[in-house]
């Protein structure tokens, strides 16, 4: 009986873990969406409150047709005249001239200006949380497959500061087989505020495995698997965050048995 106990245990136990994974992830998804106007747009400073006019205190400001230095300028206000500030993108100002022209400023250029009172304008610095207002996010990272030599880029786009999707691909080489996995996830960071901020995710994809030319059953395989991951960003400065991850790889095989597999990784992710 007990060694029916134990073996019975020795199966089940990694699936009920990952399944407590794969509901806990499903449960702060749906709690994101219930939070979706109060947790994304509350990171623009201008939107909590009326849109500010200000007066060009400089002899100019270039004015950019979207926020980024490698966007054009399209034109330049000038001393003396009035714009309106109307919302703040971590580094850059979007503001309607007195011709009524939509444009980005920087926000340093907001020190060359004026309020209503005569003084230049105060608002809250930038934060690590007002970079996740950035929709796309990209990353890098490096670590381990079971023992293989693992690379993995993905790619995000943020719904809210605390909710969003991404596409991995990850180039596996080991000993034995090589392997590319493609695959889709939801991730959840509850606490984007702290510094090191932890996240889950769960997401679902396909594993191709290449065996080494030398083992007799040399032709390649593509299977369904899901994965459960746990990680946390560390913020670097201004867009840069360190993220390091723990996933759980649960891989459909067309043999008798399924596989689970265990990996980590660590690398950096651009916001922007």
């Amino acid at each position: 009986m007990n060694r029916y106990v134990k073996k019975t245990l020795q199966q089940y136990l990694p699936r009920a873990r990952q399944s407590c994974i794969y509901v806990l992830g499903v449960l702060s998804i749906l709690l994101s969406f219930n939070t979706y106007a109060d947790n994304f747009w509350n990171l623009h400073w201008f939107e909590k409150q009326a849109p500010i006019e200000v007066t060009v205190n400089d002899a100019f400001i270039n004015v950019y047709n979207a926020p980024g230095r490698g966007y054009p300028i399209f034109h330049v206000v000038e001393r003396g005249e009035t714009i309106t500030l109307l919302k703040m993108q971590t580094d850059w100002i979007k503001i309607k001239t007195g011709r009524g022209l939509l444009g980005w400023i920087k926000r340093s250029d907001v020190l060359l200006t004026l309020g209503p009172d005569g003084q230049v304008p105060e608002f809250a610095d930038t934060t690590q949380a007002d970079y996740l207002a950035d929709r796309f996010e990209l990353g890098t990272a490096f670590g381990d497959f079971d023992g293989a030599k693992a690379f993995d880029v993905n790619l995000g786009y943020r719904f809210t500061k605390n909710l969003s999707s991404e596409i991995r691909v990850a180039q596996n080489t080991g000993q034995y087989s090589d392997s590319q996995i493609v695959a889709f996830a939801i991730v959840h960071q509850p606490f984007p505020d702290l510094r090191v901020s932890p996240f889950i995710g769960i997401g679902a994809g396909t594993i191709k495995t290449i065996p080494s030319t030398t083992l007799v059953q040399s032709e390649d395989r593509r299977d369904h698997l899901f994965q459960a991951s746990i990680g946390a960003y560390a913020h670097i400065t201004g867009r840069f965050f360190l993220r390091a991850e723990f996933v759980n790889d649960y891989i459909l095989t067309s043999r008798n048995t399924n596989q689970e597999v265990n990996e980590w990784k660590i690398g950096f992710n651009v916001f922007f």
